[in-house]
């Protein structure tokens, strides 16, 4: 049998393509573009072209359906949110093995929908980001004076999309915003009118430590489990772990995940978010109903998350719940240069006061920690399967050079 990786092109999709291939089991590795990350591996057995699940949901789903027919596959995983939701909502062109790895459609637009996540949460008396709604011109000011007064800076801007619109294809620009400072929050409220029309929420960003539980579930109950700790992110605000660790086993962690999950039933991979605050107080911040960007992290410490997926869709469930072991340490190497770089460059751009400049010299040196440099396994790096990290390198190089050159044309 052979299990179909739907986006090819992600680091997700990368991770999952190796351990299921290491098992034995042959993959056919699927992406919107060529050349992709998971398509240079050795492990992949096969490689398609498929529509992008942003732009054309229903022509995807259409594809990967009738890929996975013809292919024989049991597996089927997404490994974005377009991905996830274009395949739940046509879930029916999917073979029915495919399912027992696919979370109910209900769920998924639940996790999927930020508000309507926070709202179940709040009724099962969990704590949520305490993230503020706009959705017309006279929320604005309110909630200016709100975040001004409680000092709810950084923040991060996230249009709110109803995911219904993938199916007719039409389309709002949705990409997250970050910001730092009330007056770049005012002006973006009013010059970007459809943030405000189209609603919007103000999610803060405070400082304090960020959790993630993963685990695979069947109808609720949890197979396996991971712990892990976001250490440094790719960019500003972005939530992308650029460095990450395993944790022991939180039992505060895992009832406030378990929590949700039961109360969703849900089925196949997930990675729960949550935030703790200086107090110690545990607050739901994200669900991401797929597999996950760090997923290699969970391999690494013992938690083959593809392989007891591709077990959930033949039947073979473990009896006991399997924990990924503490004290592993994961970098994404690109992605953690990046940060490198940015620091870098902040050294030498304006500075507001020597408090300012010392803190950037400090972010900037916490980068050279040798136990992390030495102790981390990579991302993507793997001296059995190098390819991948070539076309990564290549793209980061082409990406750069790119910027540079639209930089050059908006200062000539």
């Amino acid at each position: 049998m052979t299990a179909l990786i739907t986006c090819g092109h992600t680091r997700a999709g990368l991770a999952a393509t190796r351990a299921l291939g290491r098992a034995g089991i042959a993959v056919a590795v699927a992406a919107p573009v060529r050349p992709a990350l998971a398509m240079w591996s050795r492990y992949a057995t096969s490689t398609l072209l498929v529509p992008d699940a942003g732009g054309e949901a229903q022509r995807f789903a259409e594809a990967v359906g009738d890929e996975a027919a013809g292919r024989h596959c049991d597996l089927v995983l997404p490994a974005t949110d377009d991905a996830l939701w274009a395949l739940s909502r046509w879930r029916e062109l999917l073979p029915a093995s495919a399912l027992r790895a696919l979370p109910s459609h209900d769920a998924v637009t639940r996790v999927l929908d930020r508000t309507a996540l926070y709202d179940r949460a709040r009724a099962l008396g969990i704590s949520t980001i305490d993230a503020l709604r706009i959705d017309v011109p006279d929320a604005v000011e309110p909630a200016l004076l709100r975040i001004d007064a409680e000092g709810a800076l950084p923040l991060l801007v996230r249009p709110l999309v109803p995911w219904v619109e993938r199916e007719d294809g039409t389309r709002r620009v949705a990409e997250t915003i970050p910001v730092e400072s009330i007056a770049e929050l005012r002006r973006l409220l009013y010059a970007r009118e459809d943030l405000v029309t189209g609603g919007c929420l103000l999610e803060p960003r405070p400082p304090g430590r960020w959790f993630g539980y993963g685990a695979v579930c069947d109808a609720g109950r949890v197979l396996g489990e991971v712990f892990q700790e976001r250490l440094r992110e790719r960019g500003d605000l972005s939530g992308v772990s650029s460095l990450a660790r395993t944790l022991p086993p939180d039992e505060r962690v895992r009832a406030l995940a378990v929590a949700v999950l039961e109360s969703l039933g849900w089925q196949g991979p997930v990675l729960v978010e949550m935030h703790q605050d200086p107090a110690g107080t545990l607050r739901l911040h994200n669900v991401i109903g797929r597999i996950w960007g760090s997923m290699q992290l969970a391999i690494n410490a013992g938690l083959n998350v593809p392989v007891l997926c591709d077990g959930l869709v033949h039947g073979r469930l473990p009896e006991l719940v399997h924990v990924a072991e503490p004290d592993h340490l994961w970098r994404w190497i690109v992605g953690d240069l990046e940060v490198m770089g940015r620091r870098a460059l902040r050294l030498v751009g304006r500075v507001d006061g020597a408090g300012e400049l010392k803190a950037r010299v400090r972010a900037f040196a916490e980068m050279f920690r040798v136990g992390e440099l030495l102790d981390a396994e990579p991302d993507v790096w793997d001296a059995g399967d190098p390819l991948p990290f070539v076309l990564e390198v290549e793209h980061r190089i082409e990406e750069t050079r790119r910027q540079r050159r639209a930089r050059a044309l908006l200062t000539s």
